[in-house]
């Protein structure tokens, strides 16, 4: 069987690797890192993620711009919206396009893991 697919999309290459690094050590996910919207859609043109873990502020464009893209490839990924602009505004935003959740930068890795349990329950 098919390791579940990760995508990890952050314009900021640490914090993708530092995603990467925690996710690695407690799942077994394949995982795929973009770190623009542009490369994020050729990314879509390949794979099909399960799960993505998407940050909100892009150096070409906002993540929720991504989120019909996503789903149109799979409907059922569940997306975690991680972002330093933790407000209501964003809150209400991901809940309306269908994002599971949304969680605030800076995070401790723990708080990572446990976001990304509650997603694949």
């Amino acid at each position: 069987m098919a390791k579940p697919v990760l995508l990890i999309i952050d314009d900021e290459q640490d914090i993708r690797a530092l995603c990467s690094c925690i996710v690695k050590r407690s799942f077994d996910f394949e995982i795929v890192e973009a770190g623009s919207l542009q490369e994020t859609n050729e990314v879509l043109k390949t794979i099909v993620p399960d799960y993505v873990i998407l940050d909100l502020h892009l150096k070409d464009g906002v993540g929720f711009d991504l989120m019909p893209a996503i789903h149109k490839v799979n409907a059922k990924a569940k997306v975690l919206i991680v972002t330093a602009y933790n407000h209501c505004d964003e809150k209400r935003k991901s809940i309306d396009l269908g994002a599971f959740g949304l969680l605030g930068k800076p995070f401790e890795s723990e708080e990572l893991v446990e976001r990304i349990n509650e997603i694949i329950q």
